[in-house]
């Protein structure tokens, strides 16, 4: 049996180190942790070191981000560890092309919402915000038919939680055709020229912000920001990518997967879409993952809120507007979702995916830079379409409720209650459909509940085979 470090993680696990991440980083900070507008600052750096232009760095000065730096460098370790760097992914053109373009809409779908699916689900539902989770509400139906339009272009076979070359080779054995589209034992990723372009821009992009911060007058420089800071930092970021790396979780695929209760299986299969990715929607993994972290994060915040006196955070401004919610985000919330799909994982994700080495996450980073350019060149003319529109005043639900302990209390608790037994529902159910118990349900990976799934299976047929227990592959 493989050491708990070879082997995948559960998307509860992965979500348990998201949460903590959370969690440090408000308790040091009083926010959740802002990942967007740092990408965009790091491009900035681009601006500011090599092309001497101000496309970007007109509205986002140049820096390095410390959490983006360790989140990337998280994705990294775990491939080491796992002796399984990702670069093994033969993804077809067309597959890094929708990535690139679902970065462009993502990353402008940002500026519009305010923030990206972590902000928003990840920092806003545990705070109580309306505004973030009307967000989440838009963003569905809009990433399933993204989903349906990327099953119709031949890529249902590639939308999976991660690529574990085991689980392929078992898959390839069977003949499962739609697990093994990104499979091919003679690809040799460092004679890729697309691989190699996109590689040579990332590594760049790291360079210019390193160089950044080396030069010590940004405020996230070295010489700007405490040596303490800066490992924090970048502690935090690397357990949400370990968190990531090890799991597969994800934002977007989290509250999408409910949904797939509604499916039955001849649609997956009529979407030709990745038995695995049926095992992982139905059992409700990522939602699992994503309400642990949300929890930890909740209560947290209705920690620091009844007992220490804290303020609960606000996730949604809108500038010199005011509104808590506008119409950004109902534009942006959909183009959240759609993005998401197409990127085959949300930002932070992909993040992480960079760092292990998948091509999508080499593709989505200059698409992310092309989908802030609109907002960084006319951002007063944006702002005034979108945030001047506006449906409330209030940031969260509290806000809506009268200003006393005896009616804000009861209700945050209530909140709280509700997301608890969400998630007690949610390991019921999903242990149920997966055909696990609770407890294989939240220490086994998706990879092994899959693999045990078919040596089930296999045992049912004439002439079973042998035992399909998860084993890395170098």
């Amino acid at each position: 049996m493989p050491s708990i470090l070879k082997r995948p993680w559960s998307f509860v696990w992965g979500g348990f180190l998201v949460g903590l991440a959370e969690v440090l980083y408000f308790l040091n900070y009083e926010t959740p942790i802002p990942v967007t507008t740092g990408l965009a600052k790091m491009f900035g750096t681009l601006e500011a070191n090599i092309t001497h232009t101000d496309f970007i760095t007109r509205t986002y000065s140049a820096d390095i981000h410390w959490v983006l730096i360790g989140l990337i460098a998280g994705g990294a370790l775990v491939t080491l560890i796992e002796s399984e760097r990702r670069s093994w992914v033969k993804y077809p053109p067309r597959v890094a092309a929708f990535a690139f373009v679902g970065a462009m809409i993502f990353g402008f779908g940002t500026r519009l919402a305010q923030g990206c699916t972590a902000w928003h689900y990840l920092g806003g539902i545990p705070a109580m915000s309306l505004t973030s989770i009307v967000v989440a509400i838009v963003s569905i139906p809009f990433a399933y038919l993204a989903f349906l339009l990327m099953a119709k272009l031949k890529a249902g076979g590639f939308m999976k939680h991660h690529e574990v070359k085991a689980t392929v080779q078992k898959c390839v054995e069977l003949e499962y055709l739609t697990e093994t589209l990104a499979y091919d034992p003679d690809y040799k990723p460092h004679k890729d020229p697309l691989r190699l372009g996109l590689t040579a821009f990332f590594l760049l992009l790291i360079a210019s912000a390193g160089w950044t911060a080396l030069q010590g007058s940004s405020p996230n420089s070295i010489g700007g920001l405490a040596w303490t800071e800066i490992l924090l930092k970048a502690m935090i970021g690397f357990l949400v990518g370990l968190g990531i790396a090890k799991s597969g979780f994800g934002t977007e695929c989290a509250v999408m997967s409910p949904k797939s209760l509604l499916m039955k299986p001849k649609h997956f299969e009529a979407l030709k879409v990745a038995k695995i990715t049926q095992t992982m929607f139905t059992g409700m993994m990522p939602f699992a993952g994503l309400l642990v972290a949300i929890l930890m994060f909740n209560l947290t915040i209705l920690f620091t809120w009844i007992v220490l006196g804290w303020d609960v955070p606000v996730v949604a401004e809108a500038g010199r507007y005011k509104y808590g919610f506008h119409l950004g985000h109902l534009i942006g919330g959909p183009m959240l979702g759609i993005g998401s799909v197409m990127m085959l994982g949300c930002e932070i994700r992909t993040y992480a995916r960079l760092g292990m080495g998948y091509l999508t996450g080499l593709a989505a980073l200059p698409g992310f830079m092309l989908g802030y350019l609109p907002y960084s060149l006319y951002k007063d003319r944006i702002d005034e379409i979108f945030f001047s529109r506006g449906f409330m005043k209030e940031k969260n639900m509290l806000e809506l409720l009268p200003d006393s302990v005896f009616f804000q209390y009861p209700f945050a608790l209530a909140y709280t209650a509700l997301l608890v037994a969400l998630l007690v529902w949610t390991i019921r159910k999903g242990s149920k459909i997966a055909k696990v118990n609770k407890k294989e349900y939240v220490m086994l990976s998706t990879d092994e509940i899959f693999l045990k799934g078919l040596h089930n299976q296999e045992l049912d047929e004439p002439n079973a085979g042998g035992s399909t227990q998860f084993q890395p592959v170098p």
